[in-house]
């Protein structure tokens, strides 16, 4: 004990006037563990024939080490927010199916836990969203009320009103959606109309190239700009550069 005790002082007097020390003992499982301090080697490892290396590092060093461990530190936060953004950027898009001048959405209807999807047609001049009886008949809504409209035609249908549990479009979900439902006569190449009563709570773009709904395109565009100066921050620096000059 009393040949422990001296080499703990001694090895304290090391520390103390090197200007940075790491320690390093083997554990049970084989692997190296580094320290500061013989304070912090578990007492289990505290033994005469425990080996304890002493390793010293300038200033330089020192540095060197710190910078490296916060650059690891940086890149992988960076990574996380990349993929956040990723991940946010997706579901500010949804894919839709262009027929000529005619844009078809998927819209997904829920009525009592179970779920229908549908493809709407898109709709600017339709005050109110109409769903087509087929397109839902596999979910067995029952209605709260009916009554008739005209059509462009002069003619009148008879609509239902349904109340959804949900309907989810994009990255949005409406909660106890009341939604007119329509029999129609013959095959139709969407499920109904998508109309201002859903489309009118949220700007959006429509890219044809893509064929792509963006929703809150100024956000898009914002997140999108941050996204690229994250993956790319080279350019950035370039960037700001440039501007300077």
């Amino acid at each position: 004990m009393k040949f422990f005790t001296v080499f703990l002082c001694t090895l304290a007097a090391l520390l103390s006037s090197a200007s940075a020390e790491i320690l390093h003992y083997t554990d049970a499982d084989g692997r190296k563990v580094y320290v500061d301090s013989p304070h912090k080697i578990p007492s289990q490892y505290r033994k005469i024939t425990q080996q304890v290396d002493v390793v010293l590092m300038t200033e330089e060093e020192k540095l060197a080490s710190q910078k490296s461990r916060q650059q690891l530190s940086d890149d992988y936060l960076r990574k996380q927010q990349i993929r956040a953004l990723e991940k946010k950027l997706e579901q500010m898009t949804t894919p839709v199916r262009v027929l000529g001048n005619q844009v078809l959405v998927p819209v997904s209807v829920v009525w009592r836990g179970r779920k229908a999807r549908l493809h709407l047609l898109l709709d600017t001049g339709a005050s109110m969203t109409v769903l087509h009886k087929g397109g839902v008949s596999s979910l067995n809504v029952s209605s709260r009320d009916s009554s008739y409209a005209q059509v462009a035609g002069g003619g009148l249908i008879k609509t239902e009103r349904v109340v959804f549990d949900r309907i989810e479009l994009g990255p949005y979900r409406i909660e106890n959606k009341s939604t007119a439902v329509i029999e129609t006569s013959g095959p139709q190449p969407f499920d109904g109309l998508l109309g201002m009563d859903i489309l009118g709570g949220g700007r959006y773009n429509i890219d044809f190239e893509k064929q792509q709904i963006i929703w809150a395109p100024e956000k898009y565009k914002e997140f999108t700009s941050v996204l690229e100066a994250l993956k790319y921050p080279e350019t950035q620096s370039v960037a700001v550069g440039s501007d300077k000059e």
